[in-house]
């Protein structure tokens, strides 16, 4: 899986700009093949701060979505920002959910039950 993010500084003026020029990528970047998902986060306790993350299932396909139409707005976005934005793309092997919380459970006093949000489905109820 192919994890790429971008944050941006977004200064207090022109912040509503960023966020739609960041926003009008997302619908054709959750249709694009091999999309497992694309968002956009605000940080909270930095509020000039927006993450822009999407998944992908393999690099190829990554690198296909990347048409001019995509760099357009990535560039747009910089343009806008105060400062240089922090860009990455990373490859993770392995991925693990709450199960790898598991072999932490006396840490927390035994068995708890948590609700858990599940790729792709509704909250489920799950012992750990």
């Amino acid at each position: 899986m192919i994890v790429f993010s971008m944050q941006i500084i977004a200064p207090d003026e022109k912040r509503t700009a960023l966020m739609r020029t960041l926003g009008s990528m997302l619908g054709p970047t959750r249709v694009a093949p091999g999309c497992l998902d694309a968002r956009l986060y605000s940080d909270l306790d930095k509020r000039k701060t927006l993450f822009l993350v999407e998944e992908w299932e393999s690099r190829e396909q990554f690198d296909r979505s990347l048409n001019m139409a995509k760099l357009s707005a990535i560039v747009a976005a910089i343009e806008l920002s105060s400062e240089a934005p922090v860009v990455r793309v990373d490859a993770v092997e392995r991925e693990e959910g709450v199960d790898a919380l598991a072999l932490h459970r006396s840490v927390a006093g035994g068995l708890q039950t948590v609700l858990i949000e599940t790729r792709g489905s509704t909250d489920t109820k799950r012992e750990i």
